[in-house]
């Protein structure tokens, strides 16, 4: 029997109404350290050093993403910044744990300020983010100032996370640093633990803060480093 102050069908409908779907994806420590709760290998192919690999495709699931600036209760995740979401899961949806990644489906890309590569050994290097749109590529001069800029169809194409150098264009040398601005499809992480919500019994589902995966693994190192 429902014991809770919440009617169920109205709470099953906000789910309906509100949710969006989303992909998530689990992580699971990675095991390339030399110990037990050690440090991950810096040179590990399969978590990139991060210590947290996705062995998994993604699950489909639905989630009500929220805006931080919306929700004033939220001592209970510590120092959140603006840009930051909350997502609230209905109950028996797979929940969320610390550097998962939620992936929502819209098309559209939003303002990232971009990354710096370092220019590999192959055709192809690795953006942060699926790109929706490049705005620029190139390299600069620090002596003279001045800057070299890629033109994306004729140096570089771009699918997803992955720019590849094309045949017959220009590139950076090897080892050589440029930047790259582009509108991006945000992957979102918990950096805390989710809250596990209950009401006289009753499983109201999962709420979890998320922050851009980028500053979610910079939040982690800087808890790390100040034990």
């Amino acid at each position: 029997m429902w014991n809770s102050r919440f009617p169920p069908a109205d709470f099953q409908d906000f789910f309906r109404q509100h949710a969006e779907r989303v992909l998530l994806y689990r992580a699971v420590p990675c095991p390339c350290g030399n110990q037990p709760g050690g440090p991950s290998n810096i040179n590990c192919l399969a978590c990139g050093g991060l210590g947290r690999f996705y062995p998994d495709p993604p699950v489909t699931t639905r989630m009500v993403l929220t805006q931080v600036t919306q929700r004033q209760t939220l001592e209970a995740y510590g120092e959140l910044i603006p840009g930051d979401m909350v997502a609230d899961q209905p109950p028996h949806a797979p929940q969320l744990s610390i550097l998962d990644i939620v992936l929502p489906t819209w098309s559209r890309g939003e303002p990232y300020e971009g990354d710096e590569i370092a220019r590999g050994t192959t055709a192809s290097d690795s953006l942060t983010y699926r790109a929706q749109e490049v705005f620029f590529c190139g390299t600069v001069d620090p002596v003279t100032g001045a800057a070299t800029a890629y033109v994306q169809g004729a140096d570089f194409s771009v699918a997803g996370k992955t720019i590849t150098w094309l045949t017959g264009g220009s590139a950076p040398a090897a080892g050589a640093l440029y930047a790259v601005r582009y509108n991006a499809q945000f992957e979102w992480s918990p950096w805390l633990p989710g809250q596990v919500r209950y009401e006289r019994g009753t499983n109201l589902g999962q709420r979890t803060a998320l922050r851009k995966r980028h500053l979610a693994l910079q939040t982690i190192s800087q808890m790390v480093a100040s034990g």
